[in-house]
């Protein structure tokens, strides 16, 4: 991103005089979630005021203090700090002592001069840098700062407010949409019918992107935009999208599709106008979870995650979507924000933890067993069993899919197994209440060929199977029967054969480790580091059991 670090602000509508409320600007996609009403768009309107004076100039003193902050370089720290003057109050080249400042957070204070607001300019705050020192040469601090103006004029600022239509309008010359969508038809007519711009853009890059948001429950195969008789006023441009070789009206079309196709137009039609060449659009996006359904939702966040990190461009998000936190919540470059309003005065809290997560579905009056769980739960017996599977899911599959948000390890505690169930039974557990997504791993404990497994272990099969859910039962007595003999010997520096698929696994390492049976947790994490891909694949099934277990967890987060 850009040397824009963040953006501090105080005494803004809801928020106290007394507070600074800080919102970091590194990330790619930062979301801010709370109630209705509780200052989300306030925020979004103090980052418009950063990036689009005149809108500042007009708003200036509803707001206390607002600050941006840049990170410190040597093209700006010469500014004001010569490589060629040396003496005065400082010791030395100037340029050198400025060096000493390099990659610190410089803050300062929008302004305006003039008695009409006329130009922009920034000045030094009482606490300039993010960290105490001492400064000499204020003055020259104030020329770096206000070399950084420059920056804030190769921005531009787009938003989509919560309340937005596309409607059918009439032909005009000028190119504006407003933030409500107003606008929106009309350049789609321009971009298609005027020969100073590229239908392409719409004809074919809008049409495909909006497919890959859509599909596959839809593809539209057009778009046109089309003059129509309005009623008895004077005739109008209409957006038409066909699909399955129907066409229809995108005015008649619910405002989840409006939304979609406005993000589009933002993100595809406006950076190509005159207007906006050369600048480095940042967006907001207000409640764009609006009318559309939860699988829709995830992948228009993911689409904007996407869009942001391959365009390099920083996207500002509102919602109180469940679905844009847990899809946005773990990635790289993102950030989220918990916006509380509390006896009418509003607070920023960055959240970082699980329990921040909690608090944000409290606030939201959703219980926190509907939300922010993994995607499906892995039943083993014991903690060593989740240590073999995770480094055979490594291993074997090369998985993307972390433990925590993509899939979870639960324990049943050998004996105990007979207290569960998958089906909802007066005197046993359902293990499908704590998530409808489940697998399980069970010991077999045969000890020869033609033992049998007991009955708990033949109804939980049978129930897994009936629910299309997965079920492991080793094919060896238990998950240790799987380990490589290569891996033993590598470890221990032995020449023991392959463990025997029923042979018991404490009496075969108690030579090499007799503390087994009471540090199977340890032995298992000091174990794994012995075992590759190449001795572990003819193991018994593991190979097969553990690409199927695998293609589970796809399936819980596809």
């Amino acid at each position: 991103m850009d040397n824009i670090q963040s953006i501090r602000f105080s005494g803004y509508k809801s928020f106290s005089d007394d507070t600074l409320h800080e919102i970091d600007f590194t990330p790619y996609v930062t979301t801010f979630i709370g109630k209705n009403n509780c200052g989300k768009s306030s925020v979004i309107d103090i980052i418009e005021y950063v990036l689009i004076f005149e809108n500042y100039v007009n708003n200036n003193h509803n707001i206390k203090q607002l600050d941006v902050s840049f990170l410190l370089d040597e093209e700006h720290i010469q500014s004001g700090f010569s490589k060629d003057t040396y003496g005065g109050e400082i010791s030395g080249n100037h340029f050198s002592y400025g060096k000493n400042f390099l990659g610190k957070k410089l803050f300062c204070r929008l302004g305006i001069t003039g008695p009409y607001g006329g130009d922009k300019h920034l000045q030094l705050n009482s606490s300039f840098f993010e960290e105490e020192n001492t400064i000499l040469e204020i003055g020259r601090w104030h020329t770096v700062a206000n070399s950084y103006r420059q920056y804030l004029n190769d921005y531009s600022f787009r938003r989509i407010n919560a309340e937005r239509d596309i409607v059918p309008e009439e032909e005009r010359k000028s190119n504006e949409v407003s933030f409500s969508g107003e606008g929106a038809t009309n350049i789609l007519r321009r971009f298609v019918n005027h020969s100073d711009y590229d239908e392409k853009l719409v004809e074919n890059t809008l049409l495909e992107e909006l497919n890959k948001i859509m599909s596959p429950e839809t593809v539209f195969t057009n778009i046109r935009i089309q003059e129509i008789q309005h009623g008895n006023e004077e005739n109008v441009w209409e957006v038409f999208l066909e699909e399955n070789g129907k066409r229809f009206a995108l005015s008649k079309s619910g405002s989840g599709l409006k939304t979609i196709i406005l993000i589009l137009i933002n993100l595809y039609i406006i950076p190509n106008l005159k207007e906006y060449k050369g600048k480095k659009i940042i967006y907001a996006f207000e409640e764009i979870e609006n009318n559309l359904h939860p699988a829709l939702q995830r992948r228009i966040f993911e689409y904007i995650y996407n869009f942001a990190l391959h365009h390099d461009t920083h996207i500002f998000l509102t919602t109180h979507s469940h679905v844009a936190i847990n899809t946005l919540f773990c990635k790289d470059n993102t950030k989220l924000y918990h916006i509380e309003k509390s006896n009418g005065i509003s607070t920023i809290k960055d959240v970082e933890s699980h329990l921040d997560k909690v608090r944000i579905l409290d606030d939201l009056d959703v219980k926190a067993s509907d939300l922010f769980q993994t995607n499906g739960i892995i039943w083993v017996e014991g903690p060593s069993d989740r240590v073999y599977i995770n480094h055979w899911l490594k291993l074997f599959c090369d998985s993307k899919y972390l433990e925590g948000s993509n899939y979870q390890f639960l324990y049943y505690g050998g004996k105990l197994l007979a207290h569960y169930s998958t089906n909802d039974m007066d005197n046993l557990i359902n293990v499908l209440v704590t998530n409808r997504n489940a697998a399980i791993v069970i010991d077999s404990d045969k000890k020869s060929q033609f033992a049998k497994i007991n009955d708990t272990k033949k109804r939980i099969k049978t129930e897994f199977k009936n629910h299309n859910l997965f079920c492991w039962i080793t094919k060896g007595k238990e998950i240790e029967n799987y380990l490589s003999a290569n891996s033993i010997n590598h470890k221990y520096r032995t020449n023991k054969p392959q463990i025997d698929q029923y042979e018991l696994f404490p009496d075969y390492i108690k030579p090499e480790c007799s503390s087994f049976q009471n540090s199977k947790v340890k032995f298992a994490t000091e174990i794994v580091n012995f075992i590759d891909d190449v001795h572990a694949d003819d193991v018994l099934d593991l190979k097969k059991q553990i690409l199927s277990l695998y293609n589970t967890i796809e399936r819980w987060n596809s």
